[in-house]
């Protein structure tokens, strides 16, 4: 069974309601729009989300590190069943964090949704910032080894 058009809807109530809520540092709302077992991955080495608690300390973590001025998912695709729901989009965040600096990241997100009956909740997020040192047409970024042998690149917020 395809989305129907309120089911659509109903996903991108669920998407504004992040966006809105993370904006104005609502942990309330947060908390009831993602599952209980949420699981996903934010852009920092550490961002890995196992459990509600941890991506309630993520975002915690977030909110004291940054005055978030907005929040704006765009150029959704949206496919599922009626029941699940899975979504891609481009991700634009501004926010300062030295209380003068404005800055922008734009990065790509992808959600699992699931319907309760109620709306849609967020099962499983993934954040993710393109990688600055991987050129349009490559599969992958110009890295160096590092002193360790391994392959260290530089990934930047374009």
């Amino acid at each position: 069974m395809a989305l129907t058009i309120e089911d659509k809807a109903g996903i991108i109530r669920t998407m504004d309601q992040y966006a809105h809520s993370y904006k104005n540092k609502d942990i309330e709302t947060l908390s009831a729009i993602f599952s209980q077992n949420i699981s996903g991955f934010g852009s920092g080495p550490d961002e890995i989300i196992r459990t509600h608690d941890d991506f309630i300390q993520h975002i915690k973590r977030d909110m004291t590190q940054a005055t978030i001025h907005s929040v704006e998912f765009t150029d959704r695709r949206i496919f599922g069943d009626g029941m699940i729901a899975w979504v891609t989009s481009q991700s634009t965040m501004t926010y300062t964090t030295d209380g003068t600096t404005t800055q922008t990241i734009h990065g790509r997100s992808t959600m699992v949704l699931r319907n309760t009956g109620n709306g849609f909740i967020i099962e499983q997020l993934h954040f993710s910032l393109p990688c600055g040192e991987q050129s349009n047409g490559q599969s992958f970024p110009n890295s160096t080894l590092s002193k360790f042998g391994t392959v260290e690149q530089q990934c930047t917020e374009n």
